[in-house]
Order: C-alpha cells, then sequence, then structure tokens
C-alpha cells in the first residue's frame, strides 16, 4: 500500500485561450479546466489508474475539502487530509493554440505557522497501514527547511520505505537522510550537487554517485525522456514523440507509474519494461489538458515504442 503526502497542494487551472500568447494582449480563454492536485495527489492518480491501494494525505484547505473529497472518491483514492483554515492555492496553466505554456505557480499557505508535534502526529497516522510514503512538491511558505528531512527520518523509525520528490531550499536536507528513491529533474539535480549537469557525462557521473546512498534515482530531462541509476548502473530512456499540449504534472505521472512497477515486484529493480512504462506515463501526460491521470493503454503503447528505442 501506498501513501502519498502533499503538504502544498494545489487547484491546477489551465486555461485554453485563443490566438497566440503575446505580452501586454488581451488572451481570450477558449477553455478552462479545475482538476485538485499537487504533486502528490498527481501521484495518486497514477497508482490509482494502476490499481494500486493509494491513501493521498497533506494539509488541505477547508473550503477544498468537498471537492478534494469528491474528485478521490470517483478516482478510487482513499484520502486522510490535515485541515486548516486557510485556503488552498490555486496554481494557473495558461496554454495556446501553438502549444506556447506560462506557468503561474502560488505560494503554499502563506499564512500557515509550522508546528512539528501536529505534523508529526498527523504524519504518522497517514502512513500506518502503508508500506511506501511518496513525499512531494513544495513545503508551506512558513515550513522550516528541514521538514521533509524530519519526515523521512521519521518514516524510517516507523519502517516505511519512503520516495522523495521535492526542489528548493527543503531538497539537500531531505535526500541527506537518504530516501530510498530521489526523484529530481536536471535543475533539482544541480541543488543536490552544487553545479549544473548540462551534458550527458555529467549526468551520468552524478547519477552513478547518488545511487550509492539510494535504491534508486531518476532524474526526469522533460521532452528528452529520463536518466536512471540503481547501483552501479545508469540508464538513459527517451521519451516518445507525442504532440504535447500541456506539461502539468508530467513528471507526476513518470514518477507515479514507476513506483507502480517498481514495487509491484519483488525484486524492485530497474528494467527496460519499467523504465519505458514511466517514460510513456510522462509523456502520455502532456497530451491532456489539466491533470486527469493518464490512459494505461496509451501508456502501453507508447511504451512499447520507448523500448523499441532504447534497444
Amino acid at each position: 500500500m501506498f501513501a502519498t503526502l502533499t503538504l502544498s497542494p494545489a487547484i491546477d487551472c489551465t486555461l485554453r485561450v485563443e490566438g497566440a500568447l503575446m505580452p501586454g494582449d488581451v488572451h481570450l480563454v477558449g477553455s478552462e479546466i479545475r482538476t485538485p492536485g499537487g504533486k502528490g495527489i498527481n501521484v495518486a492518480k497514477m497508482l490509482a489508474q494502476n490499481k494500486c491501494i493509494v491513501t493521498a494525505g497533506g494539509i488541505l484547505g477547508r473550503c477544498e475539502i468537498d471537492l478534494y473529497r469528491s474528485f478521490l472518491d470517483g478516482a478510487g483514492i482513499g484520502h486522510h487530509f490535515l485541515n486548516v483554515d486557510h485556503p488552498t492555492r490555486e496554481n494557473i496553466m495558461v496554454v495556446d493554440q501553438a502549444g506556447a505554456e506560462m506557468k503561474f505557480n502560488r505560494p503554499g499557505f502563506p499564512e500557515l505557522a509550522f508546528d512539528w508535534e501536529v505534523l508529526r502526529n498527523y504524519s504518522v497516522n497517514l502512513v500506518e497501514d502503508a508500506e511506501v510514503v511518496i513525499i512531494c512538491g513544495s513545503l508551506p511558505v512558513r515550513f522550516p527547511d528541514d521538514t521533509y528531512a524530519r519526515l523521512v527520518k521519521l518514516f524510517h523509525e516507523t519502517g516505511k520505505t519512503v520516495v522523495l520528490d521535492a526542489s528548493g531550499p527543503c531538497l539537500d536536507p531531505a535526500v541527506r537522510e537518504r530516501p530510498e528513491i530521489i526523484a529530481p529533474n536536471r535543475l533539482e539535480m544541480a541543488e543536490i550537487v552544487g553545479h549544473t549537469v548540462e551534458d550527458e557525462e555529467a549526468a551520468l557521473s552524478e547519477m552513478r554517485r547518488l545511487a550509492q546512498n539510494h535504491l534508486a534515482v531518476i532524474m526526469s530531462d522533460g521532452a528528452k525522456g529520463a536518466y536512471f541509476a540503481s547501483g552501479t548502473e545508469v540508464f538513459h530512456t527517451p521519451a516518445p514523440a507525442v504532440r504535447a499540449v500541456d506539461t502539468t504534472g508530467a513528471g507526476d505521472a513518470l514518477l507515479g507509474q514507476f513506483c507502480a512497477d517498481f514495487f509491484g515486484t519483488a525484486q524492485r529493480c530497474l528494467s527496460k519494461e519499467v523504465m519505458a512504462r514511466a517514460v510513456a506515463a510522462g509523456a502520455t501526460a502532456t497530451e491532456q489538458h489539466g491533470t486527469p491521470a493518464p490512459d494505461i493503454s496509451r501508456i502501453e503503447e507508447l511504451a512499447r515504442s520507448v523500448q523499441e528505442m532504447s534497444s
């Protein structure tokens, strides 16, 4: 069983505008999609699509409880949130007819004070029945940088396997607690290692070094695909060519699919199938507006083409 923890969820709002995005212009909105989101929520959607048992948790404003409950119930996702008297942020993605996009991410819960005892007790309760805990996304504004580090340590003390997908100042302290899986993108990888990893040789070297401290390391690389490392092995899996209309949640779909397949076998090792399906899930997510769960049949179709490219 999985549990996802999202301390700063968001309602994902995608606005599709007519014409081309141009600074200074007035853009007519042709359609709008609003979906309960946040990185851990999106990962949970992907796990549920794979028939995994998953509970989504984190901090949630009371005004958004009904919206999230209705959506998650419909998706077959369990949920247990720490409810607060502050609104959940809404992130905006604007996409034009040519696929150009602009993202506007609001800060999470800027007025919410940090209370470790409340968070600790809630988190222990959330993951009680879980084997794998997936910590995702940014922190609320007033939470200290070591929040995720504390949580990784807490979950390890209770015997849980931890997956981390975070960014910013909270990332490096949490990585030092050695979660079993880390999933940075290329920019976040630079935050961990202290320098840019622009070329493939540097990426392979850093992935190999990090993999000595983790069960697996995933570095997503947008339209180029993703790198996967475990032990001394590092692989690059190219992404299939798709018509991308919205990149929101693509990395979350990749991670969710990876976790479903990787933890779905007793061996828990990298394979061409696991890596291809993960990258295919990320690509499938870009083919749709908003952050609905990608279709499994489409993932399987694209995964076959990924394996052909990788062979």
